[in-house]
């Protein structure tokens, strides 16, 4: 039964895990930068704009998310952050993901009839039934699928839901730290932090496709998601054009 349990090492240690929807070839590529030491966790985003980019981002937004039990009730908070992100407005972008993220994942793990005593346990026994179940029912590529619950698990525990003075990286994609109010504008509100959340909201996707009758394999283009990917690179135009009142940039310049 082969793994990925060395793709697993490898995006854990900059704090991020194995996303889905992503050619394993490239992933691959990613991690072998990484162990190389040509990758860290400041250097990780630019490497992430290729995943999370406007055309592909776009397909998710047109074609999946609306589709996906439990997620698809919050496709609309999660096609606003995407449209934040575009325009440059992370610290709006991440705090919307957030709440998605929690909500997406306690009705995932409820409907599995998954018990859970805490938002850390939402996600380490949503992953742990999820293994047993692809295990027992031998769905999919079974070990690549199970290092993925593995590293999805590790992320959970020691970045998203750690506690915000304990988190161990400088980007701050944390839970509590940006919800509960301990992260200013200077800790978080870069585009690693949106990369890392709306990750999180596609593993919680794929979490549900094995179960739902929708594909585990990224959808393809329409013309409704070149028509929205279009505009996503308005909104990036738009987002470099902004007054610079309205960008954090004049703080740094003016300082």
């Amino acid at each position: 039964m082969s793994n990925l349990d060395y793709l697993k090492l490898a995006f854990n240690s900059v704090g991020w895990f194995i996303p889905p929807y992503v050619q394993l070839g490239y992933l691959e590529q990613v991690a072998h930068q990484i162990d190389e030491s040509k990758i860290c966790e400041r250097t990780l985003a630019n490497h992430l704009t290729q995943i999370y980019s406007p055309e592909n981002l776009a397909a998710m937004v047109s074609e999946r998310y609306h589709s996906v039990p439990y997620v698809n009730e919050y496709c609309e908070t999660i096609a606003e952050c995407v449209e934040a992100h575009f325009l440059g407005l992370n610290h709006i972008a991440v705090s919307g993901l957030m709440p998605v993220i929690e909500g997406a994942g306690r009705k995932l793990a409820d409907s599995r009839s998954v018990q859970v005593t805490s938002i850390k346990s939402v996600f380490q026994n949503l992953a742990a039934d999820c293994k047993i179940d692809v295990i027992t029912n031998s769905i999919g590529a079974v070990g690549e699928i199970v290092s993925m619950m593995d590293a999805f698990i590790e992320f959970t525990d020691n970045n998203l839901y750690i506690n915000s003075n304990s988190y161990p990286l400088s980007d701050n994609t944390n839970r509590h730290g940006i919800l509960h109010g301990a992260f200013s504008d200077a800790d978080y509100g870069e585009p690693l932090n949106f990369f890392k959340s709306i990750g999180a909201i596609d593993f919680l996707c794929f979490v549900s496709a094995l179960r739902a009758p929708i594909s585990c394999f990224a959808p393809s283009p329409t013309e409704a998601s070149n028509k929205l990917a279009a505009y996503y690179w308005l909104c990036v135009q738009l987002g470099k054009r902004k007054p610079t009142a309205a960008n954090k940039a004049m703080h740094a310049t003016s300082a």
